[in-house]
């Protein structure tokens, strides 16, 4: 009973904060504009005809992902916020799992509908052709984009009621992220040189396994959390 009363109320906060972003547009609107900018700087810094574009693609790729996954997660609980209702919502029973798994379903939708404008927008400006490991490539984005949600809206929870939260967000997260960055980069590098599944199965379980850590310990912190700034 317990756990569909979770999943309720977590479809429930899920759905309300997409009505929302369907009549605003405003989270897809500024990450989709700002995702387009970053692939116009870097295409125009980074660009190298012939085997030196694959080298900085990887980076390329993850950064832009970081950079843009940012401003949506930094708006996770702004409306909340501004609207006294995080407290309301803290006293409903269960509501402390079911508001975390709410918020990061819709923090992972979000990012994944500007990275299928990003990533396409990348690849035809270094003109990369991922071949037969697309696939794999595409598992590693979508593992990475996971971890990222999952420890990013822990995070802009514990800031909703700071006066610095745009600035303080990537100062806490980043540095938190450094092990799934590299192991992102280091599987889209190695699937760009050439190498397939047994050269980066270690790097995937890798992910995984810094994506399970994220969630249990986000998933058992978020209740402190929300219990500090309510």
């Amino acid at each position: 009973m317990k756990t569909s009363l979770i999943l309720r109320q977590s479809r429930t906060i899920l759905a309300k904060d997409l009505r929302r972003e369907w009549r605003t547009r405003e989270i897809l609107t500024t990450t989709v504009a700002f995702s387009v900018l970053l692939m116009a700087v870097f295409t125009f810094a980074f660009y190298r005809s012939g085997d030196a574009t694959a080298e900085v693609f990887p980076g390329i790729l993850w950064i832009s992902i970081v950079f843009s996954g940012t401003l949506a997660i930094g708006r996770s609980f702004q409306h909340e916020t501004a609207s006294g209702c995080l407290r309301a919502l803290a006293l409903i029973p269960g509501s402390q799992v079911s508001l975390y798994i709410g918020k990061l379903a819709a923090n992972l939708i979000f990012m994944l509908l500007f990275e299928l404008a990003l990533i396409p927008l990348l690849l035809l400006a270094f003109s990369v052709d991922l071949g037969p490991t697309w696939a794999l490539h595409l598992g590693s984005v979508l593992i990475g984009t996971l971890g990222f949600a999952t420890l990013g809206t822990l995070v802009s929870a514990m800031l909703v009621k700071n006066d610095l939260r745009e600035v303080l967000l990537p100062v806490l997260l980043y540095p938190l992220l450094i092990p799934l960055l590299i192991a992102g980069v280091k599987i889209s590098a190695a699937l760009l040189a050439g190498q397939d599944w047994p050269q980066v199965q270690g790097w995937v379980k890798a992910m995984i396994a810094m994506d399970l850590a994220y969630g249990v310990l986000c998933v058992l912190l978020f209740r402190f959390v929300l219990a500090a700034v309510e």
